[in-house]
């Protein structure tokens, strides 16, 4: 596991200062990832909070969520899926 891999047990997870166009997020192995394709995550900004879908890349361990407001992220809930592992990419666009 990579260190700084969070378990996808619908844990609230801080997000550093920064806007992103995306949350990329890398599992533990493809099968990981294909496990949470779709499912929801909770985006949460300062005044609000925003259901999202997990999008897998293809044939790979990463994935993306989209961050569609304006405003920086503050937080994400994962969503329900023990013994998926997630760890948070540090790019912002």
């Amino acid at each position: 596991m990579r260190e700084g891999a969070v378990e996808c047990r619908g844990t609230l997870v801080p997000l550093p200062p920064g806007h992103r166009n995306w949350l990329r997020l890398e599992f533990g192995d493809p099968d990981q990832a294909a496990a949470v394709e779709g499912a929801e995550v909770l985006v949460h900004y300062r005044d609000a909070v925003d259901p999202e879908r997990i999008h897998r890349t293809p044939g790979t361990s990463t994935a993306r969520v989209p961050l569609t407001r304006p405003e920086e992220p503050t937080a994400i809930r994962l969503p329900e899926h023990p013994g998926v592992w997630a760890h948070f990419e540090e790019t912002a666009a």
